[in-house]
């Protein structure tokens, strides 16, 4: 069978689905959804309850997938409500039922994929330089706030919002004579705050709304356009929420109670974001993480351009900026990094999809310094990890911090406390991106840009690292050899430093 045709499923609290998608033309060929879940008061607790319908469609979907003779197929589920371990637990349990593996995406990956979504929509590429779009990404724990410049990724925000707040909104809301409506502006007010704080906008904007129903994750084809939505229509609409009675309500705009608890917060926010943005237009679209899902499918097939990595490494910079770090040392620590990297690569010692991990690492190894200077790395990993990096998964966001922990020289060995929580095959992989990072950086040690390139050759068991400076090196030599150890311990080579005079 075509490589072109694609199974995706993706598990959340609200229900299972199975995607046949057409990866070429981007088209859904067949969907397949299980019978809604049963909602309980704490959503975590519906995969535990829900187990035996959700083995049952899983099986149904195998069954699909297999009529259509498709081998390529994937999983996901959205674990923005489930504790690691407990995903762990449930995964193990559909594995044994069902044989299938779970990946479970947490919520800077969901959020990624929402954008993705967006920048796929056909009027994304009419978007103009001195224009601002925001996206706002209504899902099942967060609300992500996300703003472009023309067509260019600029921030995110998050705002924890999920079912069990607004459950808790809604309830205080039934007791109290005062306007709900104001309660739940006041309580949004106060999610908004470091947005308004952080964020002045300026000029011509946009608004683009994703999946405003809050009835979970939906997908329509990704090819949609979206619908424009008349600025005094919604007026109208917020007017109605602010109001009506809730039997009203529910007859105008299809809602049962639950939908009703959660639109009304979604309306309120969206009230706001348009007194704070003043945008000139506002669009809604039912694309979301799993029309990104598609997207990068088609993409890892060579259907479409894989032109989002951008995304990551203007997050990265936005963190490396917002903790004073990032200048001429940052750069040319990754160029060295990634240059070390390529020809490691090119005789099969790295993994190659390890490589933008490296690129951020490099560029945020330096960012605990904001905090103290004495044990930065240590700092720069619990500072990475209350600000986890849009699209990295756990298990890049755990590599992560255990490779900038490891910057510190007196740290050597793969096995030592840092690495004892990760699988074995990443602790190799960690201690050899942590190796290349401190060979990288101690070319620089004095933060003098004193090289101004380098060059690396790999031969039988020596790696020759040549530098061209005019000045005197003997603090980077110096640091090289207190950081060289492991490079040689995990590679298995000599590794030597060569300086050629010259610019």
């Amino acid at each position: 069978m075509s490589k072109r045709q694609f199974g995706l499923i993706y598990i959340s609290s609200y229900q299972a689905r199975l995607f046949i998608v057409d990866l070429k033309k981007l088209t859904i060929l067949e969907q397949l959804n299980s019978p809604q879940f049963v909602q309980s008061g704490k959503k975590f607790e519906v995969y535990e309850n829900e187990l035996p319908r959700l083995v049952d469609a899983l099986i149904g979907f195998k069954r699909k997938i297999a009529e259509y003779g498709i081998d390529n197929y994937k999983v996901y589920g959205n674990r923005q409500l489930l504790d690691k371990i407990s995903a762990r637990y449930l995964s193990d349990q559909i594995k044994v039922r069902t044989g299938l593996d779970v990946e479970w995406l947490n919520g800077a990956q969901i959020a990624y994929y929402k954008i993705i979504a967006a920048m796929a929509l056909p009027q994304f590429s009419e978007l103009k330089d001195d224009e601002s779009t925001y996206l706002l990404s209504m899902g099942s724990a967060m609300l992500n706030l996300t703003m472009f410049k023309g067509q260019h990724y600029v921030s995110t925000w998050n705002f924890a919002m999920g079912p069990e707040e607004i459950e808790e909104l809604s309830e205080m809301t039934r007791d109290t004579p005062i306007d709900p409506v104001d309660i739940i502006s006041d309580f949004i007010s106060r999610k908004l705050v470091s947005f308004k704080t952080i964020n002045k906008p300026t000029g011509r904007a946009r608004l683009i709304i994703q999946h405003v129903s809050g009835a979970g994750e939906q997908s329509l084809y990704p090819q949609e356009r979206a619908s424009v939505i008349k600025l005094e229509d919604f007026d109208q609409t917020y007017e109605d929420f602010r109001e009506a009675p809730d039997q009203f309500l529910m007859k105008k705009y299809g809602l049962d109670t639950n939908g009703l608890a959660r639109m009304k917060p979604s309306v309120v926010l969206i009230h706001q974001l348009i007194r704070v943005i003043k945008p000139e237009v506002m669009t809604l679209t039912q694309s979301s993480a799993i029309t990104g899902l598609m997207i990068q499918a088609a993409a890892k097939f060579k259907y479409r351009p894989d032109d989002y990595s951008t995304i990551v490494m203007t997050a990265t910079k936005n963190i490396a900026q917002r903790y004073s770090s990032g200048g001429k040392h940052s750069n040319l620590t990754n160029v060295f990094a990634l240059h070390i990297f390529d020809r490691l690569a090119h005789v099969g010692m790295v993994d190659k999809d390890d490589r933008q991990l490296l690129e951020i690492a490099a560029r945020l190894h330096d960012i605990g310094n904001f905090i103290n200077f004495h044990n930065h790395y240590a700092h720069a990993a619990y500072i990475v990890d209350a600000n986890q990096i849009i699209g990295l998964s756990d298990e890049q966001n755990e590599m992560l911090k255990s490779i900038l922990k490891h910057q510190d020289v007196t740290s050597l060995n793969a096995d030592e406390r840092e690495y004892r929580h990760l699988d074995p095959a990443l602790q190799v992989r960690v201690a050899k991106l942590a190796a290349i990072l401190r060979l990288a950086n101690s070319l620089d040690a004095s933060r003098k840009q004193k090289i101004s390139k380098i060059v690396v050759s790999i031969k039988n068991d020596t790696m020759q690292i040549t530098v061209r400076s005019k000045r005197d090196l003997t603090l980077e030599r110096f640091v090289f050899e207190k950081n060289v150890g492991l490079a040689e311990a995990v590679f298995g080579m000599k590794i030597t430093l060569k300086q050629k005079r010259g610019k």
